[in-house]
């Protein structure tokens, strides 16, 4: 496995982000649960928090952001690791953009999985789950997805960080994340 920030060592931190409906908080608790110690930050429960919904302006986006990163910091004094999974809805700069910079400012050897699946098993999620939101307007999650999807082609988003076309369960991607997360630091390149 390849860490994909900080300086060399064994991961300290694994950044899940994706569109909306692909399955990222269900892949971080996998991973939060079978990585012994290490905790779990979504960066929805502090946009809850401040009761911000709906479109998110710059100045919102850097109050969570900051939060998260002060927060998972202090954590990392207690615990093996950190989980962190948030959206990713537009080119950089955005969230994945600031949260590397943070943890690599901080010298954090950090891992990111971006969850890349079509746009159909998105829609079948969000059926699935049931949230009357996305129930009521399907055709604007959509083109939500395949606007959030677009904007994973970005440089800033390497294909050996993606995780797509595939049928794996959330269990099954974490098995496979994390006995790579729990090697030895010369694994990580």
């Amino acid at each position: 496995m390849r860490s994909d920030g900080g300086t060399r060592g064994p991961v300290e931190a694994v950044l899940v982000t994706g569109p909306a409906g692909s399955g990222k908080s269900t892949l971080a608790a996998e991973l939060a649960e079978r990585l012994a110690g290490w905790q779990l930050f979504s960066e929805d429960d502090y946009w809850a928090r401040h009761g911000w919904s709906g479109l998110r302006t710059e100045e919102q986006e850097a109050v969570v952001q900051a939060e998260v990163v002060r927060d998972l910091r202090a954590a990392q004094r207690s615990s093996p690791g950190v989980v962190v999974e948030f959206i990713l809805y537009k080119r950089p700069p955005n969230a994945l953009s600031a949260y590397r910079a943070a943890l690599e400012a901080a010298g954090v050897v950090h891992a990111t999985i971006v969850l890349a699946p079509p746009v159909e098993m998105i829609i079948d999620r969000m059926r699935s789950r049931g949230r009357a939101g996305d129930l009521a307007d399907l055709d604007g999650c959509r083109a939500g997805a395949e606007q959030q999807l677009a904007c994973l082609d970005d440089e800033s988003v390497r294909a050996d960080l993606r995780v797509g076309n595939d049928s794996r369960t959330a269990a099954q991607i974490a098995e496979a994340w994390v006995a790579p997360l729990q090697a030895p630091a010369r694994d990580h390149l």
